[in-house]
C-alpha cells in the first residue's frame, strides 16, 4: 500500500498539532528510540529515561486515536539506530511515497533532516511544529538593523503583539517588567509545598536501557517524577498557579541547600517535549492572575517573562547563531557553572 511516512521526534509531542485532527489510513507515524539521540553527547539518565517514557505514551495515545504508528524500541532487534537507516527498514514494509516532518529544534538534526533525506529520491515536505509563539527568524527580523539584540526589547514586542498583560498597547500597572521585585532571599518564610509527581514505574525501561549499554551520567532513579503526557503536564501546571505563582516571582531567582526547586514550576521537560504549549503556559497565569487576589503583578509578570520572553528569545538567537551559538563566551560561562553545579564526578 501506497503511504505517507511522517517522522515525528522525541520532542515532537503535541497533541493538539493539526497533523492530527484526522486520521487516514495512508499516514504511518514513525518513531525511533537510537542510540544516534543518546551517544552525540552523553546525557543524564533521567533525560534519557524521560524521553522514552513520553515517546511510548504518546505513541500509545495515537494508537488508540486510530493512528498508525511504527514504533522502534531501544531493544528491538530491526532498530538501527539512526534515522535514515531505520527510514529504509520500513521502506522494505510499506510503499512510502513521501516523507513529511516537523522542523527540529537543534540545528544537529535540522542539518541531517535536509541533507540526508534527499539521498532517498522521495518528495519530502517540512512543517512547523505550531508549538511557539515565534518562528525561527523573527528574532532575527526584528532585530534587523539594530546595534543590539537586547531581550527587554524584544519581551515587549512579543506582550504587545500578543495582548499579554496590556491595555492600549501599556503593560498592565504601568511597567514592563518587574524584574527588581524578582530576587528576594528565600528564609524559609514561607512553606514550600510538596512538589506534584508523577512517579512513574521506571524499572523496565532502566533494563532495557542498561541491555543497550546506553552510556549516561547522573543517578537511576527507579519512578520518574515529571509529566509524560499531556494529562499530567495540565495537572503540573495547575498546580504551580494554585499552590506556587504566589511566591514565584519573589524568590525566582533564589537557591536554597535545603531545597531542589522552591515555587519553580518544574514545567520546563512537558514544554520542552510539547506535551503543553507555551499560549496554554501563559494564558493560565493570566487567568489565574486576574480571578485570584493573592496573585500580584510581579508575581505573574515574572513568570511570563521567562515563558514568553526569554525562552523565545534564546530559541531566536539559537537558529540567528546556529553552530556558532555554542561558541560565543555568554555560552561558554554557561557551561563552566553546568560543570561546578553537577560536579565531575557526577559525569563520570
Amino acid at each position: 500500500m501506497d503511504v505517507i511516512l511522517r517522522v515525528l521526534l522525541g520532542d515532537q509531542l503535541n497533541e493538539s498539532h493539526s497533523w492530527f485532527k484526522q486520521k487516514n489510513k495512508k499516514v504511518v507515524y514513525a518513531m525511533f528510540e537510537m542510540k544516534q539521540e543518546t551517544e552525540y553527547v552523553k546525557h543524564h539518565i533521567q533525560k534519557v529515561v524521560g524521553f522514552f517514557l513520553a515517546m511510548r505514551s504518546f505513541a500509545k495515545k495515537l494508537e488508540e486515536k486510530g493512528h498508525a504508528v511504527e514504533y522502534f524500541k531501544i531493544s528491538d532487534s530491526h532498530n538501527t539506530h539512526n534515522l535514515i537507516k531505520n527510514i529504509k527498514v520500513l521502506q522494505k514494509k510499506y510503499s512510502i511515497t513521501k516523507i513529511e516532518y516537523q522542523l527540529p529544534d537543534e540545528f544537529r538534526l535540522d542539518v541531517q533532516f535536509k541533507n540526508e533525506l534527499k539521498n532517498l529520491q522521495i518528495p519530502i515536505k517540512s512543517y512547523d511544529t505550531e508549538h511557539f509563539y515565534t518562528t525561527r527568524n523573527e528574532l532575527k527580523e526584528f532585530f534587523e538593523g539594530r546595534k543590539k539584540t537586547v531581550m527587554e526589547d524584544f519581551y515587549r514586542y512579543m506582550r504587545k503583539k500578543h495582548k499579554i498583560l496590556v491595555e492600549n498597547n501599556e503593560p498592565v500597572g504601568g511597567k514592563w517588567n518587574y524584574d527588581a521585585s524578582n530576587r528576594k532571599k528565600w528564609n524559609q518564610d514561607e512553606l514550600v509545598p510538596l512538589p506534584y509527581e508523577t512517579n512513574i514505574d521506571c524499572k523496565a525501561l532502566l533494563k532495557e536501557l542498561n541491555e543497550a549499554e546506553v552510556v549516561t551520567f547522573g543517578e537511576e532513579t527507579l519512578t520518574f517524577t515529571y509529566p509524560i503526557n499531556r494529562e499530567q503536564a495540565i495537572k503540573q501546571l495547575d498546580f504551580f498557579c494554585d499552590n506556587l505563582l504566589e511566591f514565584f516571582g519573589d524568590y525566582q531567582d533564589a537557591m536554597h541547600s535545603s531545597q531542589d526547586f522552591l515555587f519553580h514550576s518544574r514545567l520546563s521537560f512537558a514544554l520542552n517535549l510539547k506535551l503543553i504549549t507555551p499560549r496554554e503556559v501563559v494564558e493560565k497565569v493570566v487567568d489565574v492572575f486576574h480571578k485570584k487576589p493573592s496573585i500580584v503583578l510581579s508575581q505573574a509578570e515574572g513568570f511570563i517573562r521567562q515563558v514568553l520572553g526569554w525562552r523565545e528569545y534564546m530559541r531566536g538567537i539559537y537558529w540567528q547563531l546556529g553552530e556558532d551559538f555554542k561558541k560565543k563566551r555568554i555560552f561558554l560561562i554557561i557551561k563552566f557553572h553546568y560543570q561546578i553545579f553537577f560536579g565531575q564526578e557526577k559525569q563520570k
